[in-house]
């Protein structure tokens, strides 16, 4: 499974969102929701990247 993602920031671009920008205009405030519910799910996958990463130095683990 692929995780489509924006070429800047590669924030995370649920389905939804890319069906309804696909058939709109990508700037319509009608997917502002959408928009909204793609960066938090972001800020969810961050912290929990940060933390892992967090816990990896602070345990000394050698992730490469």
């Amino acid at each position: 499974m692929s995780i489509p993602t924006e070429p800047i920031g590669s924030i995370p671009r649920p389905e939804a969102l890319i069906d309804a920008a696909s058939t709109r205009d990508p700037m319509d405030p009608a997917l502002e929701a959408l928009y909204d519910e793609a960066i938090k799910a972001f800020a969810k996958i961050r912290s929990r990247v940060i933390g892992t990463g967090l816990a990896a130095t602070i345990l000394g683990v050698d992730d490469g």
